[in-house]
Formats: C-alpha cells, sequence, structure tokens
C-alpha cells in the first residue's frame, strides 16, 4: 500500500493541473504510472484515459454550472478529436513501449514551449463576453491533433485546445478552460473503446489513481480564481520540461 503514496500524490498533481489551466494535467498522468507505479507504457496509456476523462468530465459540469463553457466549439472540436482518437487507439495500440514513450517524451517538451509561450501572451479579460464565431477550418487541424495524441499516447490536449479557444477564437480563459475540459473527457472516452480489447487493466489501481485526480481536481477549481494564471502556466512548463527529462531517462536506462 506504501508503494501507492507517490503515484497518488502525483495524481493529485494532475487532477490539480486540470482544474486550474484546463489542460496539461492528462500529460502527467502515463509519466506518473509508468515512473512512480511501474506500470507498462503500453498499459498506462489506456489506464490514464478513464481517469483523465472522468476527472475533466467533473470538472466540465463545475465549470458549465458557472457559464464558463462554450457549445459551438466543443461541439465541432469534440467531434473531430473523437473521431481521431478512436483512430489512433486502434491503429497505434502495437507500439512498442519504447518508441511510444519516445513520441511522450517529445509530445511533452512541445506542450511545455507552447505552455510557455502561452503565459507570455498580453492577459485577457476574465470576465465573459460573447461567443466568437466558430471558424471550422482553423479548428480542424487543432482537433485531429489533439485526438491523434489523445489515442496513440494518452494526452489529452489541453495544452493546444486552450490556446485555440483563446488566441484563435478570443474566448476568455475561463470559458476557454471549461470548453476544454469537456473536449478532453470526450475523446478520452473513445480513445478508451478504441483501446478496449487491447490491454487489461488493474481495476482497484485505476480506481485509487482515478479518485487521487478527483481530489486534485475539486481543490484545483476552488483555488484557480487565486493564483496568476500566467504563473502557473510557466511552472507547469518547467515541470514538464523535468518530467520529459527523467522520463526519457527512465525509458533508456538498462
Amino acid at each position: 500500500m506504501l508503494d501507492l503514496i507517490p503515484g497518488l500524490i502525483g495524481f493529485v498533481f494532475v487532477g490539480l493541473s486540470l482544474g486550474m489551466l484546463g489542460g496539461g494535467g492528462s500529460i502527467l498522468a502515463v509519466p506518473v504510472l509508468v515512473t512512480l507505479l511501474a506500470v507498462p507504457a503500453s498499459t498506462a496509456v489506456p489506464m490514464s484515459l478513464p481517469v483523465v476523462g472522468i476527472t475533466a468530465a467533473v470538472g466540465a459540469y463545475g465549470r458549465w454550472r458557472k457559464g464558463q463553457f462554450t457549445l459551438k466549439p466543443a461541439a465541432m472540436f469534440a467531434v473531430v478529436a473523437m473521431a481521431a482518437s478512436f483512430a489512433a487507439a486502434r491503429l497505434g495500440a502495437g507500439l512498442d513501449n519504447e518508441p511510444r514513450l519516445v513520441i511522450f517524451t517529445v509530445v511533452m517538451v512541445l506542450a511545455a514551449l507552447a505552455m510557455w509561450w502561452r503565459a507570455a501572451q498580453p492577459p485577457r479579460s476574465a470576465e465573459s463576453t460573447p461567443d466568437a464565431p466558430v471558424v471550422p477550418f482553423l479548428l480542424l487541424p487543432a482537433a485531429v491533433i489533439t485526438g491523434t495524441l489523445t489515442g496513440l499516447v494518452g494526452v489529452g490536449g489541453g495544452f493546444l485546445i486552450v490556446p485555440v479557444l483563446t488566441g484563435v477564437l478570443g474566448l476568455p480563459l475561463a470559458k476557454a478552460t471549461g470548453t476544454s475540459l469537456a473536449v478532453i473527457a470526450l475523446s478520452t472516452t473513445t480513445a478508451g473503446i478504441g483501446w478496449y480489447g487491447r490491454a487489461t487493466l488493474d481495476p482497484w489501481l485505476t480506481a485509487a489513481v482515478t479518485i487521487a485526480a478527483l481530489v486534485g481536481m475539486v481543490v484545483g477549481t476552488r483555488l484557480a480564481p487565486r493564483f496568476s494564471a500566467r504563473t502557473l502556466t510557466r511552472a507547469f512548463a518547467a515541470l514538464l520540461l523535468a518530467v520529459s527529462a527523467f522520463t526519457l531517462w527512465q525509458a533508456f536506462r538498462t
């Protein structure tokens, strides 16, 4: 039981990140499973999907109740991301552990750079504004990339969704965060369906880390208004770089 404590603490931080930033937390789920709980990457990816999906769904519901949700971009983003995540899960399930971790590490580095860039942009008003018109061709490429990463390496893609919603559609950060969580919940669901029958999960471990992530989500959602999004994003980007280096080292040390 004591061996689980570091992993459970790690998943509390997964939930905290999802609750405070609307993304990024899911990218920590697989490294926590692999490095702290000794779960093989081929199992860690499908195991992370229900954990992140349930946690994101709870967070999205809370944001929706506060009016921090925009339906049209969520629907368009989700439909494409769900199709891509299912296809990537079915086609990529047979990938070996080392190549999967290398891809995952590259994604973590890119996510860290994207989040650092996002933190450097001028802050947007947190006040609710009218929904911007949805421009399909601007959303579709990001949705395809997000879904593919979700199905292949278990990344929810919030680090990509939130900047698209704020930078392209001009949504305030609070609405972009709630919308991102809804998309993550839906795309991880279809990715999980795509992985069905391709991996055997430990139901007790999955339940335990899900509960830990939910605790972090509840705390993170409540704490989010009290902290600077720019500071949090930069701190998380630095953490991603450190975790990516450690994950790559773990993958090849033998």
